[in-house]
């Protein structure tokens, strides 16, 4: 299996995120990277190959070209009014209603840009963010191309990104492009997002398109983030309605929960007969993760790479979420371990 990445990440470093009462470190860290390669590498995968950034051409086949731009300049703008020892952080968070209105300060544009306060504006978050895009392009083209399974290991992660709007530590939806990728030239495409938490971006993205199906495992977004997205009676808009999926969990479930609702997707992803498979890869649903509510062991992410690799399905992985450093290479490997070539 040929591994995907961009050095870039490594400069992007945040310094805090806002939490429910307190700013704290940010556990979205270079360091991530560096655990899951230690462990693949190791057991037989790599070397990484290190990829081009994205364009904005490719950019603006998942997002709009109002939040680009706000990306591309955010670091610039906040240092014309704020210390540049600090991240750029907002602290507004309309509904965009009223209709929704974009405003000219900085800290204005954050709040707008931003659903959240775990998303800072760093230095070096437009270029690591536009490597991260690139190296999860790049394992679509060699999917395409090969039919050989791929796996994009970049950071800032990107399923929370939206096509106007960022969070979750998602700038730019690094898995919505793999799939808009693999879709150019009609291929349909299905996403299956194992992250602990709803892929709010992705879903928003795809809301309307036939041809990518969304499909997500994650915790009950009415007990845990995203909070205003994941719900099951979300099922697309437009030419898009049944095209998206959501299989909510209650906080707590092991495996005896999990899998139904790991087999109900794959059902609904053969149904749709795709080309290609995307995985969105977070392994937080690990119950030492300390930022998920799923109670997953290393031997179930095992499973889920199993039934996955059942499914008989062109497809690579896009990293995500998880942050449980001890365990963190262990759970990817296992989910890529039946999709590597004998």
């Amino acid at each position: 299996m040929k591994l995907f990445g961009h050095s870039a990440h490594r400069l992007h470093e945040a310094k805090v995120e806002l939490i429910p009462g307190r700013l704290v470190p940010t556990i979205e860290t270079a360091d991530r990277i560096d655990r899951v390669l230690e462990t693949i590498t190791a057991r037989g995968l790599g070397p990484l190959v290190e990829c081009r950034q994205a364009g904005a051409a490719d950019l603006l086949t998942v997002h709009d070209a109002g939040y680009l731009n706000f990306l591309e300049t955010a670091w610039a703008d906040w240092t014309r009014s704020h210390d540049p020892a600090l991240d750029g952080i907002g602290f507004v968070w309309p509904h965009r209603n009223r209709p929704p209105r974009v405003p000219e300060v900085i800290e204005g544009k954050l709040g707008y840009y931003f659903f959240d306060g775990v998303s800072p504006i760093t230095p070096h978050v437009w270029p690591a963010s536009l490597g991260a895009a690139g190296a999860a392009k790049a394992a679509a083209l060699h999917l395409s191309a090969t039919g050989a399974p791929a796996f994009a290991l970049v950071r800032p992660p990107g399923h929370h990104a939206c096509r106007d709007m960022g969070g979750g530590t998602s700038y730019l939806n690094n898995t919505a492009l793999a799939a808009r990728t693999l879709a150019a030239d009609g291929a349909r495409v299905a996403i299956l997002d194992i992250d602990a938490h709803h892929g709010n971006g992705t879903q928003d993205i795809f809301w309307q398109d036939p041809g990518v199906l969304t499909v997500s495992l994650h915790t009950d977004p009415a007990q845990d983030y995203p909070y205003f997205s994941g719900y099951a009676d979300e099922t697309g808009g437009g030419r898009g309605e049944g095209f998206n999926l959501n299989l909510p969990l209650p906080p707590g479930t092991d495996w005896t929960g999990y899998a139904p609702a790991l087999q109900a997707g794959l059902t609904r992803i053969m149904d749709f007969a795709p080309d290609y498979l995307v995985v969105a890869l977070g392994v937080d649903g690990h119950g030492e993760d300390s930022s998920g509510k799923l109670k997953l062991t290393a031997g179930d992410f095992s499973r889920i790479g199993a039934a996955i690799a059942a499914a008989g399905l062109p497809r690579m992985f896009v990293f995500e979420g998880g942050y449980h450093h001890p365990t963190l290479g262990d759970c990817v490997f296992r989910v890529l371990e039946p999709s590597i070539p004998g």
